[in-house]
Parts: structure tokens; C-alpha cells; sequence
């Protein structure tokens, strides 16, 4: 009897779940039905994805879900014990796809998904190994795996791996390294489903090279160890987001750097403001290029204005990349004067900006590019100084 129980707890949670997605401004939802029989079920569901691009015609799928009911679940990956486990077929209606792939979309990425019993969800996302061969070009991509869970619509956290892939012509190759992607999130206000969430939480992406030779084996272009990451974190109600990019080493077009790095802080934003924002944009988010009209940009002002209010702070900590002629290192701290900005005029922000900013770079460098002129010039005017 379990199975049949089960069903009916998982028809709720499908209702529920397709309520939440449709109150987002940028998914409709035309239909959805919902097939259950004793051990399983299937949902077939029938949806746009509004782009508001006049040259982008907006996407249409159809979402097939075949399901199993537990207690106990025989999936791909073992026994499981949840509530059901779904196996998803995407098919892109009225979209110009080649054939081709479309095919490699159903039969080399698996979308599956397991509700458990405190009605967490859990995704695993698998894209087959791939190779093919056309008039001697060659492409090779690797296996890759991602599994990502949805814990009580409050926290998003999980991880996805690729062992990159190779590209071969008769005139140059490519390659991209390992890959790595990890999340943990946290939300603090708004919604996963509405597209308006505010979250705490870090995220990393991790690439360990790409790499391109022409068709005599030089090297065009090489990055190693490129890394984006991002922190954000709340204290009374004010959250610091801070956002860091980084690179071992670049090669490409005759230069050669190393230790290239951005870190970048946004300190004391407003959650309840930012909340605010995010709401009024997914809700004018539908309007396309009226968005920026007349009475919306008189909200946008206003809450410029109480963004202001708590001070925010916008700080490059730290832009530097060593070169062959040295190193170059700058950093900057940007804040807006409420008192001299204007909510009238949102366009004149740029009066109430106060900019401090400081680096220092090797002259070779910049002689070595042919830009020894425009420095001396700069250095003429008292916008820069000269040492040694």
C-alpha cells in the first residue's frame, strides 16, 4: 500500500512545486498533467520561458518526468529510500535545433531528480562522455557529473565536475582542463522560485587551463588555474558580498603575466532594500525595453535612495598581475554622497560619486606597448607621478 500512499503525497508536491514556478514572471506555465499509477507516475509539462527580446524568439519545452514511488526505489545509482525518483526527458518545441542536437540533448544529458522524506530535493545532472569526428576535425568532450540539493526551499548547495574536453583541426587545437563548480546558499529573503532570492553563502568555479596552438604548435593562447569565487554574509541586516578573480598565468597576443588577481568588495547594502529591487524587477522584468520608463525609473530612484541611506561601500582590494618588467598593483574605494545626490535625477549619480584610487606599474611595461608617450603626457598634466 505504501506506493499508492506515496503517490499522492508526491501529486501535492508536484502541484505545489508548479504553483511556486508559475508566479515567476519570466515562466509560463501552460499545461500540466499528471499520470499516477500504483508503483509510479508520469508529468508532462508544458512550458514558455519569456526572453522579452524582440530578435530571440521566446523558448518553448515540454518537460516529460517518468516517476518512481518508494518507500524503497531501484534507480541507476543504487537503492534508494525517498518519497519518488523522477527521470526527465526535455523536448525544445518550435526551435530551430539540427537534429543532431536535439538528439544529444535526450539521449547524452540525464536529468534525475530524488524527493526524500523530509521533501528535500535532490538533482543529479550526468552528460555522457562525447566523441565525434568530422573531415578530420575532432572533438572530445569528458564524462560530467553534478548533484545539487534544494533543502526546505531555503538552501541550495552542491557540486559539479568536468574533465574538460580537446578540439583538434587542420589549423589549431584547443583544450579546457579539469572544471569545478561548487555552491552553498543560503537563503535570507525572497524566493528560489520567484527569481527574486537574496542569499548567503559562497560559490566557486575552478578551471585548470585552456589552452590553444595554431597548426604549427605555438601557442596562442594559455590560461592556468583560473578562478572565480564569491562570499556574501549578513551582519545586522547589511550584507558585504565580496568577489574574487584570479588567474596563475595568461599567455596571448605576446604578453606573458602571471598572479593575475581582482578581489572586489560591495560592503553595507541593505537586505530589505535589495529585497525590494528585486522584487520590482522581476516584476517589470516583463516589460522589455519599457522597463526604463518614466514611472519605473522614479521607483529605481527611490530605492537608490534608501540604498544610500546605510552608506554601501564599493572597494577594488586589491587589482595586480606580476609582468616580465615588474609588477603592477592598484586599488580603489568608491562611496556615493546621499546628501548630494539627487532622487529627482537618478542620471546625475556620477556628481555624488567620491573615488579614491592608487596603483603603481613599471614604466617598461607600458613603453614596451608603444604607451610611453600617453604616460609622459599624464605625468605633464600632475595625473600621475614618475620615480626612477
Amino acid at each position: 500500500m505504501a506506493p499508492k500512499f506515496i503517490g499522492g503525497i508526491v501529486a501535492t508536491e508536484y502541484q505545489t512545486a508548479l504553483e511556486k514556478i508559475a508566479k515567476d514572471p519570466a515562466i509560463t506555465i501552460n499545461t500540466s498533467t499528471f499520470t499516477r499509477s500504483w508503483f509510479g507516475g508520469k508529468v508532462i509539462t508544458d512550458m514558455t520561458i519569456l526572453l522579452h527580446d524582440d530578435e530571440v524568439d521566446d523558448i518553448k519545452l515540454v518537460v516529460e518526468d517518468n516517476l518512481s514511488f518508494g518507500p524503497i526505489i531501484f534507480t541507476d545509482s543504487g537503492v534508494k529510500f525517498a518519497l519518488s525518483y523522477s527521470q526527465a526527458n526535455i523536448n525544445f518545441k518550435e526551435l530551430a535545433l539540427d537534429e543532431e542536437i536535439a538528439n544529444f540533448i535526450n539521449d547524452k544529458i540525464h536529468f534525475s531528480s530524488l524527493l526524500t522524506f523530509s521533501k528535500d530535493v535532490v538533482t543529479r545532472i550526468i552528460i555522457d562522455e562525447v566523441s565525434k569526428e568530422v573531415d578530420g576535425n575532432k572533438v572530445t568532450s569528458s564524462q560530467a557529473l553534478g548533484e545539487f540539493v534544494l533543502e526546505n526551499d531555503a538552501r541550495v548547495y552542491g557540486e559539479f565536475y568536468w574533465d574538460g574536453l580537446t578540439a583538434t583541426t587542420s589549423e589549431e587545437s584547443f583544450s579546457v582542463g579539469q572544471t569545478s563548480l561548487t555552491l552553498d546558499q543560503t537563503l535570507i529573503a525572497g524566493d528560489y522560485y520567484l527569481g527574486n532570492a537574496i542569499s548567503t553563502g559562497d560559490f566557486n568555479l575552478t578551471v585548470s587551463s585552456i589552452n590553444a596552438n595554431d597548426a604549427m604548435g605555438n601557442e596562442v593562447l594559455l590560461l592556468k588555474k583560473l578562478v572565480i569565487g564569491a562570499m556574501s554574509s549578513v551582519d545586522n541586516d547589511l550584507m558585504k558580498i565580496s568577489v574574487n578573480y584570479g588567474a596563475q598565468e595568461m599567455k596571448s597576443a605576446g604578453q606573458h603575466l602571471k598572479n593575475a588577481n581582482l578581489d572586489v568588495v560591495f560592503n553595507s547594502i541593505s537586505i530589505k532594500v535589495m529585497q525590494e529591487v528585486n522584487t520590482l524587477f522581476a516584476s517589470i522584468s516583463a516589460e522589455g525595453v519599457e522597463m526604463f520608463n518614466e514611472q519605473n525609473m522614479a521607483k529605481i530612484s527611490t530605492l537608490v535612495t534608501q540604498l544610500l541611506a546605510t552608506d554601501p561601500i564599493f572597494e577594488i582590494k586589491d587589482f595586480s598581475v606580476d609582468t616580465t618588467e615588474g609588477k603592477i598593483e592598484s586599488a580603489m574605494q568608491v562611496t556615493i554622497d546621499k546628501n548630494v545626490f539627487d532622487v529627482n535625477n537618478l542620471m546625475l549619480i556620477m556628481a555624488a560619486v567620491k573615488a579614491d584610487a592608487k596603483g603603481k606599474a613599471p614604466m617598461p611595461f607600458f613603453a614596451k606597448l608603444g604607451l610611453a608617450p600617453m604616460i609622459d603626457m599624464y605625468v605633464e598634466q600632475g595625473l600621475l607621478l614618475k620615480k626612477e
